[in-house]
């Protein structure tokens, strides 16, 4: 994609990142906010993710514990996608709150393989 996608990308949503002393980046977590006037009190939790060294650390739930604090008062209600199978992400998320809405069955399809998603959702009120 051109630069100017993710300029744009990044100007319409909340992007947080984790760092420790000298190392590289160890996770990411965005938030975007819906834009059509009937959807905007959503926001979306995209692009959670931390490196394998980084797990165990508590850093997943900071990055959750920071994107909920991010999105009170600018939305009513955080939504999530996760694969069924990342048991602890689906632990982390539950452990903040978000509940089950729906199961969208065969959501991603890597190679031959079909992943199921588990809907999640969270009031910011």
């Amino acid at each position: 994609m051109p630069l100017d996608w993710f300029a744009d990308r990044l100007e319409r949503n909340i992007v947080i990142a984790g760092f420790a002393d000298d190392l590289p980046l160890l996770g990411t977590a965005g938030l975007g906010i819906q834009q059509a006037p009937k959807q905007s009190h959503k926001g979306m939790l995209w692009g959670m993710y931390v490196r394998p060294e980084a797990r165990g650390t508590g850093l997943a739930a900071a990055l959750v514990q920071r994107m909920i604090g991010e999105a009170q008062g600018v939305v009513e209600e955080i939504q999530l996608r996760v694969v069924t199978s990342n048991e602890a992400a689906v632990r982390i998320y539950s452990r903040f709150g978000f509940k089950e809405y729906g199961l969208e069955r065969r959501a991603l399809k890597i190679g031959t393989r079909y992943y199921d998603e588990l809907l999640m959702t969270l009031a910011c009120q």
